[in-house]
């Protein structure tokens, strides 16, 4: 056999291996692409449909003018009580610039939202990109579960890995027509 035509059959195999190679991987990932595709999606739009509360009006102080933030805490979690909702809160997002504080629950999708001059709760909404979010990134399963980050890390991962595999195979599957095209004997 001459060495044109081990190497075209070499050339060959290698392609269908690259074949085989990312039709298993996106058939294999493929319900995990169209969440995070979608959910991405849904994220980039989230102010156009009202998955992000607005921001309330409050009057916009100096933050030397603020009440305490522990006084913020103390507001949003006498709030969480009286509505019978877990009172672990995530983080406090302070907005100086509209005079507002987001509080921002662990264990449910609520978001407050306190008047940095009184601390008065101003605004009661319920947060539908952070429930997307979690979808999107996995940790859904440990925010029911109550789990580690051990989930997330694993979809993350996998999904990335996924997607630079079939970046790869789809690469060399669209250059190695080009690189050595076909001659005719």
């Amino acid at each position: 056999m001459s060495p044109l035509i081990q190497r075209r059959k070499k050339r060959a195999k290698r392609i269908r291996a690259f074949r085989q190679w990312h039709k298993t991987i996106g058939v294999s990932l493929l319900l995990f692409f169209f969440v995070m595709a979608l959910t991405g999606v849904l994220l980039g739009l989230k102010d156009v449909l009202g998955l992000k509360p607005s921001t309330a009006k409050a009057e916009v102080l100096s933050l030397n003018e603020w009440v305490s933030l522990q006084q913020i805490n103390t507001n949003a979690i006498a709030y969480a009580k009286a509505q019978q909702l877990d009172t672990l809160i995530d983080r406090v997002d302070v907005r100086i610039d509209k005079g507002i504080a987001k509080v921002l629950f662990k264990r449910h999708f609520t978001e407050l939202q306190v008047a940095g001059s009184t601390g008065e709760i101003l605004s009661v909404r319920q947060r539908g990109d952070h429930f997307i979010e979690r979808i999107h990134d996995g940790s859904i399963v440990e925010f029911y579960a109550e789990q580690t980050d051990t989930v997330k890390m694993i979809y993350s991962t996998l999904v990335g890995l996924g997607l630079l595999a079939l970046s790869l195979s789809g690469y060399f599957l669209w250059a190695a027509p080009k690189k050595n095209p076909a001659k005719k004997d």
